[in-house]
């Protein structure tokens, strides 16, 4: 089946619907970037995407990284995918802040998406070397900044975030590796372990650049006290040359479920005593207090929305693929009609249903995701310092949305692929079932679900005593009032109002909660999930029907066929689904929070085991 991605969507987001002048009016893009450029850039996006990159994902999934004697093998072409990305302008130089040739997120990650869907094993190393090299650029110092970026964003070396140890993951606070000063107080010696690396170890470049957590010699117990390093795989010198190894060994590479073109590594560090990391920030002061953890999370938090991004992505392209297959599948005929002749499937209403189904979440949640990087582009470049501010706390509350529900949203809409091809989706035959073993993984990578359901509930719903969440909530109270006397989508925002007053129930709920934390502790975390999925759907749905609004606005005059038609009756029929089918979920959620039903709590542990 032919890679396919829908390229009209994105161009909708960026040129109908999102702000974009407002962002390329910046001083940083003004010179560099029009809108005249976003055509030609998704056009040739797309093309890299089903020519270079795609024709890699499923060879890819079935070779499979090597690990011999040490030494991890890359899968053929992956090596020369991830070079032609980095060095003509694909990937993390165009992703990176302050760095001159850098895209707004919103026009960079249109692009990317694409990659993304096309192999998803392969951009995620691009990612984290956009992600260390964005560290090393925002903490490091003008020497750490010569002797890493430059081979960096030109592909010769790549990046990682080594944070999981083998027993220590989510609670980062309690690891064990460590850092050691040294005469020179820049370089500090490392020694621990490091599991769940991904691309820890890839073989597609001359060195691999690690991000390191650990904690320093008389550094204060808890999260207070880790410290962040620069640990390479071989030493680099003075002059920025590769110098010798650097006592990183690779132990083993993960047999995974999916994924199977990425490496995810066991890492030694310091096994002979000569593993060296140059410390970023400050050293410990007088308590043992570093900011280690606390400069990781800007690494963390860009691969949280990245990673529901990616999810995205992956439903997007099992859709397309989907789609593709309706189309072509001739099978049975019309319900209820005697003697007709066999039809392709996309004729059969339930075909329809799934396929309309998966069309909304792909859009919607899309949608989201952009919003998302449109708030990143103003906090990080508009001179209107306030809106700034306000839009990267609009940005804080969207990250774990995006990241849990993306994710979760995502699995299902590709088990609804695999449904539309029938037995022959469960094949590896058709590239649909891979993406639903490449895409599980993205509920757990940076935090399962429900670490972001907590910190949506017990941080960003509650961050400066709830006032940026209550702002974010009005913009959604101002779309409803504004437009409730829509003249073709008033019910569907009567829907949303509806969800919207539920979601704020949920907020008074959590509020009430945390007040009374000694009677109500259990139940906080027993609901965070669902929590989170109200929030999620009640914007998404006002996502959709914003976009609605204007493809509603441009189909007057235009007639079945003509144009832009189908591209925006398309988008209507996404926003009134979602909105009919999908927002009432999110009262159902709330009616379940309110009622405290606790039969968790109650059920005795033992019956929870088979023993």
């Amino acid at each position: 089946m032919e890679f396919k991605y829908d390229v009209r969507d994105l161009k909708f987001i960026l040129k109908e619907w999102l702000p974009t002048e407002e962002v390329l009016a910046c001083d940083r893009y003004r010179e560099n970037f029009s809108m005249d450029d976003i055509d030609m850039l998704l056009n040739e996006g797309y093309k890299v995407a089903k020519e270079v990159v795609n024709p890699i994902n499923a060879p890819g999934d079935k070779i499979g990284v090597k690990f011999e004697n040490g030494v991890v093998t890359a899968v053929p072409g992956f090596k020369e995918a991830y070079q032609f990305l980095q060095q003509n302008g694909w990937g993390s130089s165009s992703e990176c802040v302050n760095v001159e040739t850098g895209m707004p997120l919103i026009l960079y990650k249109a692009c990317a998406e694409m990659n993304t869907a096309a192999c998803p094993a392969l951009t995620s190393c691009v990612k984290l070397t956009s992600g260390a090299a964005n560290l090393i650029l925002r903490f490091g110092t003008k020497q750490d900044q010569d002797m890493f970026i430059p081979k960096m964003l030109d592909g010769s070396w790549q990046g990682t975030m080594c944070l999981t140890e083998p027993n220590y993951g989510s609670d980062t606070g309690d690891i064990i590796t460590r850092a050691y000063p040294t005469d020179d107080p820049r370089i500090w010696k490392i020694k621990g372990t490091k599991m769940f690396i991904t691309a820890g170890d890839q073989g597609i470049c001359e060195n691999t650049i690690h991000l390191l957590l650990a904690r320093p010699e008389g550094g204060a117990p808890g999260s207070p006290g880790i410290g962040l390093y620069i640990v390479p795989k071989y030493w680099v010198n003075e002059d920025g040359s590769q110098g010798d190894s650097n006592d990183v060994a690779t132990v083993g590479v993960e047999h995974k479920m999916g994924l199977h073109a990425q490496a995810t590594a066991l890492l030694n560090f310091g096994d002979d005593d000569n593993c060296r990391g140059i410390m970023l920030g400050a050293a410990p002061d007088e308590k043992g207090f570093s900011k280690g953890l606390a400069m990781m999370f800007h690494m963390m938090n860009e691969s949280r929305i990245g990673t529901g991004h990616n999810a995205n992505t992956q439903g997007a392209a099992a859709f397309y693929f989907a789609s593709q297959y309706a189309t072509e599948r001739i099978q049975g005929r019309p319900f209820g009609v005697k003697g007709a002749e066999r039809v392709p499937i996309v004729k059969h209403e339930d075909i329809r249903r799934m396929l309309l189904d998966m069309k909304a979440h792909v859009e919607g949640i899309r949608a989201m995701i952009f919003k998302g990087f449109y708030y990143l582009d103003i906090e990080s470049n508009s001179p209107d310092k306030e809106k700034a501010k306000k839009y990267s706390q609009f940005a804080e509350i969207l990250t774990p949305l995006v990241k849990c529900y993306g994710s979760e949203a995502s699995l299902n809409v590709i088990a609804q692929a695999i449904q539309v091809l029938g037995g022959v989706g469960y094949t590896m035959e058709y590239p649909v079932e891979q993406y639903l073993r490449d895409s599980k993984i993205l509920t757990i990578w940076e935090g399962t679900s429900f670490i972001h359901a907590n910190d949506l509930i017990g941080r960003k719903m509650r961050m400066k005593e709830g006032a940026p969440f209550a702002v974010w909530m009005q913009e959604i109270a101002d779309f409803i009032e504004t437009n409730k006397n829509h003249a073709f989508l008033a019910q569907e925002i009567q829907n949303l109002a509806t969800a919207y007053r539920a979601a704020v129930q949920v907020k008074d709920i959590y509020s009430y909660w945390y007040a009374n934390m000694a009677e109500k502790r259990e139940l906080i975390p027993l609901f965070a999930q669902r929590a989170l999925f109200v929030f999620a759907q009640v914007y998404v749905a006002m996502c959709l029907l914003d976009q609605a609004l204007i493809a509603a606005k441009n189909l007057e005059g235009l007639k079945h066929g003509e144009g832009d038609f189908t591209f925006y009756a398309g988008k209507v029929a996404s926003a009134r689904y979602y909105a009919n089918n999908i927002l009432p979920n999110a009262v159902m959620l709330a009616e379940v929070i309110r009622s405290e039903e606790n039969s968790v709590l109650t059920c005795p542990e033992e019956a929870l085991v088979v023993s």
